[in-house]
């Protein structure tokens, strides 16, 4: 079973933290069987969230752990967020998960995003 938490500390993530320049974020992991198989390092930026890396096992569990930062920031009362990420290639598995498109890297409505995601596999 998928559990995502997050993470108290920035033990194993310095290298990360230290490309980002940025102290103030926060990591989630992702868990299957107890086992860590996935992150996302984020920060609050003013009114927005600033997405500034992730992996993950799979594309699942990467579309979990993008879409459990972008709740995150709902739950703030922020609806928009940026991709800034630290891995340029990692670019195109967001790309193939539909949460950016060509040179926008960013979600403007969050609420709109998400409510416009129930309609995914009616496209398919």
């Amino acid at each position: 079973m998928l559990e995502i938490h997050e993470k108290q500390s920035h033990n194993g993530y310095e290298n990360q933290i230290s490309l980002i320049g940025n102290e103030n974020v926060k990591i989630i992991e992702s868990y299957s069987s107890d086992v860590v198989d996935g992150f996302g390092i984020y920060a609050v930026d003013g009114g927005e969230i600033i997405i500034y890396d992730y992996d993950g096992a799979d594309l699942a569990v990467i579309d979990g752990i993008i879409r459990t930062i972008l709740f995150k920031a709902q739950f703030k009362g922020i609806n928009s967020a940026h991709f800034r990420l630290i891995d340029n290639e990692k670019y195109d598995k967001l790309e193939k998960l539909r949460f950016i498109s060509g040179d926008v890297k960013a979600i403007d409505d969050i609420a709109n995003f998400m409510d416009n995601c129930k309609k995914c596999k009616e496209l398919k």
